[in-house]
């Protein structure tokens, strides 16, 4: 959207977000804060935008749905939010058994948490690249816990020929889902000094071109502005780049460094600890919570940041780990399970890598054979008539009928397969097919889970 305004509603609403003194500044003084910046906008409804994306309802200063700024920043954001929601139709898959297997996983991640349940544009991904070996950032709050950074995937002739067939085999066994992806996880894009080329490559293969969020937009000035401009306006206007904010001093360089108009299509992410964003209690995150005590009571709440559902590839160290994102937990301290790794020396092994990694893990039928296990968020109710199971505020119930809720007890008391609860109840043909149907609903659901 081509819009004088938006520049200007977009720096009020990141600074707003991310710095306290500018919020209390627009709180009590809207006007005299806006002319001080050279501002031109209208005071109250400049206001009522900030309160209103922040739920800051002491503020709001128009009646719901007459606010023409807001009405435009949504607008614009909404337009962006449906490109990516266009990349992640099932028919981007070319396997059918890969997409229900990716729908469940999302199923079970809103199930568990309710935030995530509340954010219709998070989804989970089949494949991640990392392009480097590590991160030199080292970001306090960290989700993943990227480990030092050691070395890059440099885009030498062989590296490139390589990466290339990679590329392509992800798109012949992945379809267009290939690119909804990103080419750093646990890293630093902008630490690999060939990453430009590697993305340029991955949108004329697979013709997508992946976000990058970078946390060193204010080291590396005219880098990022060449990526921009390579990128071109649609890209860049469809948030194919985000900067992430480590603290306040980093945000008033950046602002200082590019312009608003440079800014208005970027996505500044305020992951400063004075801004209003709340952290994830996984990774890093878990040890910045204990260092900053009970100041950080309200500012982290356990979700997971990770959104790989399938592969997370490191070109660097040639590894390929099957993912699923979990709640981080001690057992899951990242938000991650690595079902299996694997490495590959070239396109060959990676192609036999990446199919019986899908193959063997990303199930959407659950296995008769695997030990079930209800979900650790599962709670269990037996009514009369039937049995209930909630999550993070959502449940569902299944009629007590048949041997289900004798089932349902001896999975309860240890992990058990499908195929010898059967036996236990001297299931059989019709009656195991119902047993079989009942949890597989649960499973498509996330209250049942395989080990």
């Amino acid at each position: 959207m081509d819009s004088k305004n938006l520049p200007y509603i977009k720096y009020l609403t990141d600074n707003y977000t991310a710095d306290p003194s500018f919020r209390r500044q627009m709180q009590e003084h809207p006007q005299e804060t806006l002319t001080s910046r050279g501002i031109s906008l209208d005071a109250d409804l400049a206001l009522d935008v900030c309160a209103r994306l922040c739920w800051d309802a002491q503020y709001f200063r128009a009646p719901e749905g007459q606010n023409p700024y807001l009405t435009e920043f949504q607008a614009h954001f909404q337009r962006i939010s449906q490109e990516y929601e266009n990349r992640v139709t099932d028919d981007a898959f070319a396997d059918r058994r890969i997409c229900l297997w990716s729908r469940q996983i999302r199923k079970r991640c809103r199930m568990e948490n309710r935030r995530i349940r509340m954010r219709d544009g998070i989804h989970y991904y089949p494949l991640f690249f990392e392009l480097s070996d590590g991160c030199s950032v080292q970001c306090p709050f960290c989700g993943v816990d990227a480990p030092r950074w050691k070395s890059d995937f440099l885009y030498t002739p062989e590296n490139a020929e390589l990466w290339k067939e990679i590329l392509q085999i992800c798109v012949r066994y992945l379809g267009r889902i290939a690119g909804t992806g990103a080419c750093y996880m646990a890293t630093e894009p902008f630490d690999n000094p060939d990453y430009e080329k590697f993305l340029y490559d991955f949108r004329a293969i697979i013709g997508i071109l992946p976000q990058t969020t970078t946390a060193v937009a204010d080291r590396c000035p005219e880098r990022i502005r060449a990526f921009m401009r390579e990128l071109g306006p649609d890209a860049v206007q469809n948030a194919a780049l985000r900067f992430s904010i480590r603290n306040l001093q980093q945000l008033h360089r950046i602002q200082e460094i590019y312009s608003l108009d440079e800014l208005k299509d970027i996505e500044l992410l305020p992951n400063n600890p004075e801004s209003l964003t709340q952290y994830s209690l996984s990774g890093k995150g878990i040890r910045l919570c204990e260092r900053m005590g009970e100041k950080g009571k309200d500012k982290f709440f356990r979700y997971g940041i990770c959104c790989t559902a399938g592969l997370r590839v490191n070109m660097t160290k040639k590894t390929m780990d099957f993912i699923e994102p979990e709640l981080p937990s001690k057992a899951f301290p990242n938000g991650y399970r690595i079902r299996e790794t694997l490495t590959f020396e070239n396109a060959g092994d990676f192609e036999t890598g990446m199919r019986h990694l899908f193959e063997t893990w990303a199930l959407p039928e659950l296995p008769e054979d695997k030990d079930l296990y209800f979900n650790s968020v599962c709670r269990i109710t037996e009514k009369e008539n039937c049995i209930e199971f909630w999550g993070d505020g959502v449940g569902c119930s299944l009629a007590k009928d048949g041997g289900f809720p004798d089932a349902v007890r001896i999975i309860s008391e240890r992990p058990t397969t499908l195929a010898a609860v059967y036996r236990s109840l001297s299931a059989e043909n019709g009656d195991a097919l119902r047993l079989w149907q009942k949890f597989q609903y649960l499973y498509e659901r996330g209250y049942v889970r395989w080990a």
